[in-house]
């Protein structure tokens, strides 16, 4: 509906990072036949076809994030001088640099399958799109969190890109979904296709 319909308001919420969230408050707010999305008691249903589509961009949000993380790590371990040679001699360091390469490689293509799958209207979107967001988001929350530890207090410091992402990277698991719920919906679509196949 119209955001100018007379008894509808709302204000933001005052979050970690400044994400464009709110609450809706509806005071005897007139609805007609027109403002209806989809068929009548069908609202469930043009809801979770939302979700189907949006995971997957939550999801690619995420591997930016990672990237984003992995690229500012790359730069300052092979170039941040320790123990007589480069942070990125370390085999520590260059093995946890290499998992955080594998993981966002690995989220981004599960992202790219997701959406394929939207695209091409496949039966098993949704457990593309949950399985995509969940990777994607958890990918992202562990390069974020290795990228801060291998950079040490300075990404800590206001205005540094990962104190930035570290801020940023916690909301897209609860966004469209908690990492649970998606869970739920991979469970719950892997046995319904175990029991078609039966």
């Amino acid at each position: 509906m119209p955001a100018d319909r007379p008894g509808l308001t709302g204000t933001g919420l005052d979050m970690l990072s400044p994400h464009p969230i709110g609450t809706l408050d509806f005071d005897a707010v007139p609805v007609t036949a027109d403002d209806v999305l989809g068929e009548v008691d069908r609202g469930f249903r043009v809801a979770m076809g939302t979700l189907n589509l949006f995971r997957p961009s939550v999801g690619a949000f995420a591997v930016g994030m990672a990237r984003a993380a992995l690229d500012a790590t790359l730069a300052h371990t092979a170039g941040r001088d320790a123990f007589g040679g480069k942070l990125s001699d370390l085999q520590a360091v260059s093995h946890q640099v290499a998992d955080m390469a594998l993981r966002t490689e690995a989220a981004r293509l599960m992202v790219y399958a997701a959406a394929t799958a939207y695209d091409a209207g496949a039966p098993d979107v949704p457990q593309r799109a949950a399985m995509a967001k969940l990777l994607a988001t958890e990918t992202a929350q562990y390069v974020v969190d290795t990228a801060v530890q291998l950079h040490g207090a300075r990404a800590l410091r206001r205005g540094h890109l990962l104190e930035h992402l570290y801020r940023e990277v916690r909301a897209p698991r609860i966004y469209e979904g908690a990492s649970e719920v998606q869970r739920g919906i991979i469970a719950k679509e892997l046995y319904a296709a175990h029991q078609e196949a039966r």
